[in-house]
């Protein structure tokens, strides 16, 4: 039975991750799930806007959702190109993967209650890489933005995938010394996980908990267990 991994990448390693995903699309499932953190900031910055945080998560309001549609389209359109420069096929998505309720103290932001997956199995079905952008929308309709981790989980659980992978330019989580940890529990988190780290190992125990057979932070990295 083929296996089925759901890879979120995102940081500023986003396009570097493609070789990687690649080389498992050859042997795999593969649905990718991108986020867009670095561009969204550097747009919303051009535009005079100030990014700001809560636990590791955007504060959105409509000047910035706009950065949000414009930088997920711009890192979509470049990541589904590079991949398919390797040759694979590929199929962008984005808002009506996942199924959100809304988070008001965070503005105009979504947290996932459940992934559709017809799309993303009709692309398995036609040897299509599934490219996801993190955009949902409530049950009034309202487009939100979604934290891209949250939405990794949400579609790798409703996949029942083998494996949830993140890569980013992090190697994995790290240590106080900067080395990266092979094994930890997402509900036992280190003291040097912090920031973005925060929201990942959130998303790390939702998909362990919906039956997610393994999540890992990296290539080789950190496995990370309930």
């Amino acid at each position: 039975m083929t296996r089925t991994v759901v890879v979120k990448v995102g940081g500023n390693a986003t396009l570097a991750c493609v070789p990687i995903v690649a080389a498992m699309a050859r042997e795999t499932r593969v649905c990718v799930v991108h986020g867009g953190g670095a561009q969204i900031s550097a747009l919303a910055r051009e535009r005079g806007i100030e990014p700001r945080f809560v636990g590791g998560r955007r504060i959105t309001d409509d000047a910035m959702l706009a950065c949000v549609r414009e930088a997920f389209a711009s890192v979509s359109q470049a990541l589904c190109g590079a991949l398919e420069e390797t040759g694979l096929r590929t199929l962008a998505l984005g808002e009506g993967t996942v199924d959100v309720r809304r988070v008001p103290e965070l503005g105009l932001v979504g947290e996932p209650v459940a992934a559709r997956t017809d799309a993303i199995m009709a692309a398995f079905h036609v040897g299509r890489i599934p490219v996801v952008a993190p955009l949902g929308r409530d049950t009034g309709g309202e487009l939100l933005n979604v934290n891209a981790d949250d939405s990794a989980a949400a579609i790798a659980t409703a996949l029942a995938a083998d494996e949830l992978v993140f890569l980013s330019d992090v190697p994995g989580v790290l240590d106080a010394h900067g080395a990266v940890l092979p094994q930890i529990s997402a509900s036992r988190p280190p003291a040097s996980a912090a920031g973005g780290m925060l929201p990942k190992l959130e998303a790390c125990t939702a998909a362990l908990l919906g039956g997610v057979a393994r999540v890992r932070i990296g290539v080789a990295g950190t496995v990370v267990t309930p």
